[in-house]
């Protein structure tokens, strides 16, 4: 469910916020927009577990913020540094985690944990980096989405459910956005 839209840039390098940046995709992302030539504000909700990686992306010109994308006041982060003149051109939403379990038998809070990680976290910060990026006229919105949002397993129903809803909030504003912005926003699974 990829949407895919060409667009030009004249800025050579560009400001990359990665949420979830401690593992994983995050971390691999980071990396190579870093070996890319790109600036990264790499996240995490404790940079203190990982000293060696902040030291890492803060070696390579990169920052270290701490951003946990459950609060209800994370999208703040995106106001601070935008107000601060750092310009967010991609923003990847990429924070998340799975509980492993049939649905009946999870606590409703664990699927709303699990929604507000991956659904409302980033949407919030969508929200909040919206407004800049079309001010701009330029902009990537990146969502870590999942196969699972279409066809998941039987353990992965509230993972699944929020993929889903992310996708199925910001997919279909994708090409009225894109057309007025030269502003992208992908899916990927």
């Amino acid at each position: 469910m990829a949407a895919t839209f060409t667009f030009t840039r004249t800025k050579k390098q560009l400001t990359w916020l990665i949420t979830g940046s401690s593992s994983g995709f995050g971390l691999s992302l980071a990396r190579i927009a870093q070996a890319g030539g790109h600036k990264v504000i790499a996240t995490s909700r404790n940079p203190s577990k990982t000293p060696d990686l902040v030291k890492e992306v803060e070696s390579k010109g990169g920052k270290w913020v701490q951003l946990d994308v459950d609060s209800p006041h994370s999208a703040q982060v995106i106001n601070d540094l935008e107000k601060s003149g750092t310009e967010i051109d991609i923003l990847v939403n990429n924070a998340g985690f799975s509980i492993y379990s049939p649905i009946e038998t999870m606590q409703e809070q664990e699927i709303r944990a699990e929604m507000e990680s991956m659904y409302f976290g980033p949407l919030r910060l969508t929200q909040a980096v919206l407004p800049y990026m079309r001010q701009r006229r330029y902009g990537v919105i990146v969502n870590m989405s999942s196969g699972a949002s279409l066809e998941a397993r039987d353990s992965m129903g509230a993972y699944a459910g929020a993929k889903a809803a992310l996708d199925g909030t910001l997919y279909p504003s994708t090409p009225r956005v894109s057309k007025q912005l030269k502003l992208t926003i992908n899916a990927q699974a």
